[in-house]
């Protein structure tokens, strides 16, 4: 009975590493968190933990108080433990400069407390997404070919890309009805984003811009104005009937002229008749 006690015990698993699954924004840190849940305080001088990634690159070293004496290059002036807080058992560290090489990278974290007893531990296991945010799109209209553009740069993962309009309702368009151009930049590995719609006057448009990753949406909206005059508050006018008035002018002028010159002649014959007055006897 004994005999088949040890057997069992020794058949049984070892506790599991803690699954944990975080997003990081390329050019920007993020937490790699490992928490040995010690009920006492840990003596650092006996203690030894690193991370490694899938790869078994070397992303942090602690050992009995000296650091990364086995970091891997890839990892060099990137990664940063919280050494007061080791005593407690955190042993999370910070990874900077996050890449695109880092998506999808499995890291884990592996502890040995030295002792009468060594204590091995495996206690962390995290996942990284990686993801770069996409800018708020720009979207232009042209009036000419009516229909709007809506573009934006350098981001990550491939994006959904949606319009939705507004006039005496508000539907998202099919996808039949739009025209999307997603383009992979070689150089930089991000993604850009160009989608076009037709519309009509008196629309409402958006477009949005969905990362998958980070779950979250960039929008922009824009009014298609209708073809005539619009105030500096963008409130729609009546149309009207622009009036011509240059022959109005040339017609005032041509009166005014013509009086003059009747004044004129007035006072011509006027004093022609005075002069032939004063030569008359009776």
């Amino acid at each position: 009975m004994a005999i088949l006690i040890l057997i069992s015990i020794l058949l049984l698993p070892a506790p599991a590493a803690s699954e944990n699954e975080v997003t990081g924004i390329i050019g920007e840190s993020v937490l790699l968190s490992c928490d040995l849940k010690s009920s006492t305080a840990i003596d650092t001088a006996r203690l030894r933990f690193h991370w490694q990634d899938e790869s078994e690159r070397v992303l942090y070293s602690f050992d009995k108080g000296e650091e990364n004496q086995h970091q891997d290059s890839l990892y060099t002036n990137r990664t940063k433990a919280f050494r007061s807080e080791m005593s407690s058992g955190n042993m999370s560290i910070k990874l900077s400069q996050v890449t695109l090489e880092d998506k999808q990278n499995v890291y884990r974290a592996f502890a040995t407390l030295f002792g009468e007893n060594d204590k091995h531990n495996h206690p962390c296991r995290t996942t990284l997404l990686v993801a770069a945010r996409f800018p708020t799109p720009s979207v232009t209209v042209n009036k000419t070919n009516m229909n709007a553009t809506c573009s934006t740069q350098r981001g990550y993962p491939q994006p959904m890309v949606t319009w939705t309009i507004q006039d005496r309702g508000n539907r998202t368009l099919d996808p039949w009805e739009v025209q999307t151009n997603i383009t992979l930049d070689s150089e930089s590995g991000l993604y850009n984003v160009w989608s076009q719609v037709n519309i009509t006057e008196n629309q409402t448009v958006t477009c949005h811009i969905f990362n998958p990753v980070l779950r979250e949406t960039v929008s922009n909206t824009t009014i298609v104005s209708p073809s005539i005059n619009t105030d500096p508050a963008g409130d729609v006018q009546k149309g009207f009937t622009p009036i011509n008035i240059t022959p109005i002018i040339i017609t005032i002028v041509v009166i005014l002229v013509l009086i003059l010159f009747s004044i004129g002649g007035y006072f011509v014959d006027k004093k022609r008749c005075g002069a032939s007055g004063g030569t008359i006897k009776v």
